[in-house]
């Protein structure tokens, strides 16, 4: 419900956005093809496991697979502290894993699904890159993107009755998700126009820290010992390169890096902070 509540929001924007270069609409339903893919594959883990379990640690894999990817694929260089930044975050992800099952081991079925879910969705972010640095409009590719991944979850739940229902009986909460991931979406579409695809998909994961966070202070909720190591982790601190202490507001000047092109390792580190 929550996809096509975002597409149906973003779908009037259209009106108005001009249309994605003709080159970006291969990459793009590469790309939303791979991510239903990748939604199938996780709903089938989150029927015989914990979603507290299979999320974290498909998004971990996901993490460390796009990595070298974005480096065979793409012919981005990734310096050694943003490989470590990398790592953290994947292990921290891992910790939240570990922590939600109480030391419990996925059986197989369940620990494949979540597998192959992560790298359907490495792929998925690869293939969106390529299209979002291709479509001249970031804005108008995101927005284009949304309504196709839509199409396809309502093409999948076409067999199946209740979800118009479930949207309107769950209204508010069902718009507010779908709002809500829509702008998450449309601003990680943007970041990926400024930053190598490895180092801005693994701080989007950091959302599961920032969640964590919330359940502590706003809902009150004990922290395990697992999660206050996952918490450290993704957010050991490493020292600021000088270079990136003079840009105003923490941003690059520096131009889009092309496809074949090397990324200074100065400009990696300032998006990495």
């Amino acid at each position: 419900g929550q996809m096509v509540v975002a597409g149906l929001i973003t779908s009037p924007l259209l009106l108005w956005l001009p249309w994605p270069a003709p080159a970006a609409w291969g990459w793009m339903a590469a790309s939303c093809f791979f991510n239903w893919l990748g939604i199938l594959c996780l709903l089938r883990a989150y029927e015989q496991g914990d979603y507290g379990a299979v999320y974290p640690l498909s998004r971990a894999t996901m993490v460390m697979v796009i990595a070298p990817l974005s480096v065979v694929f793409a012919g981005e260089r990734l310096s050694a502290s943003a490989w470590v930044g990398i790592a953290c975050i994947a292990t921290a992800l891992v910790l939240m894993a570990s922590q939600a099952r109480g030391g419990q081991r996925l059986g197989p079925a369940v620990l494949g699904w979540t597998l192959l879910g992560g790298v359907l969705s490495a792929v998925c972010v690869m293939l969106d890159v390529q299209g979002i640095r291709a479509s001249g409009s970031p804005l108008a590719y995101g927005c284009c993107a949304a309504v196709l991944n839509a199409a396809l979850m309502l093409l999948r739940q076409r067999r199946r009755p209740g979800l118009w229902p479930a949207i309107v009986r769950h209204r508010r909460g069902v718009v507010g998700a779908g709002a809500v991931s829509m702008v998450s979406y449309l601003l990680i579409v943007w970041v990926f126009t400024q930053a190598p695809m490895a180092i801005s998909a693994a701080l989007r994961d950091t959302s599961a820290v920032f969640a964590v966070l919330i359940s502590v202070f706003v809902l009150k909720e004990r922290l395990g010992r697992l999660q206050q190591v996952a918490v450290l982790v993704a957010a050991w601190p490493r020292q600021r390169p000088p270079s990136c202490a003079g840009s105003r507001g923490g941003r690059s000047s520096a131009p889009l890096p092309s496809r074949n092109s090397r990324i200074s390792t100065s400009r990696l580190r300032c998006v990495e902070y």
